[in-house]
């Protein structure tokens, strides 16, 4: 798997000097994680840092500040999960539910989400900023600690609990 800064170079959002600096600041402040650095340097958006997890991950992202909102998956989705996992439902089509997450990466988000609504997942990733914003307006739930960018993002594409049954894979544990 290729690193975050090797594909935000490959994209053109960065120079090689440029994640030299960064990886430079990140040994003096441990823990902080590197898309983090290099959006306070002014080097990248956090929307090149989304684009490049995605890329990363194999998860599709969706921009949503222009996107309308399906009432009928709102109603269907609890909001305690969508404080809980920075998701927003954006359609439902029959039995499937279009959800945009924080780190749709995350195995047992994805499960808890399908047995409340009893659907099949397909997650998109979105800007962290994008997300609570959306849903401070939409669904006027605070978001006041929400997560660094990455934070969390697990090592294995999302797919639906559905998706793993009938490739015979188990779920995976968090």
């Amino acid at each position: 798997m290729k690193r975050i800064g090797e594909i935000l170079i490959e994209n053109g959002s960065l120079t090689q000097d440029q994640l030299g600096e960064a990886l430079d600041r990140q040994k003096k402040t441990p823990g902080k994680l590197l898309g983090k650095v290099l959006i306070e340097l002014g080097f990248v958006t956090e929307e090149d840092i989304v684009v490049a997890l995605a890329t990363q991950f194999n998860v599709p992202y969706l921009p949503i500040g222009n996107y309308t909102l399906n009432e009928a998956a709102s109603e269907l989705f609890p909001k305690e999960l969508i404080q809980k996992y920075l998701c927003i439902p954006l359609d439902r089509i029959g039995n499937l539910l279009t959800v945009v997450m924080a780190d749709p990466t995350n195995e047992q988000a994805i499960q808890e989400i399908e047995a409340a609504t009893k659907c099949k997942v397909q997650a998109f990733v979105a800007t962290t900023t994008e997300i609570t914003t959306t849903i401070q307006q939409h669904f006027h739930i605070d978001i006041s600690s929400a997560p660094e960018i990455g934070q969390g993002l697990s090592h294995s594409p999302a797919r639906s609990s559905s998706e793993r049954k009938a490739e015979g894979q188990s779920p995976q544990k968090s």
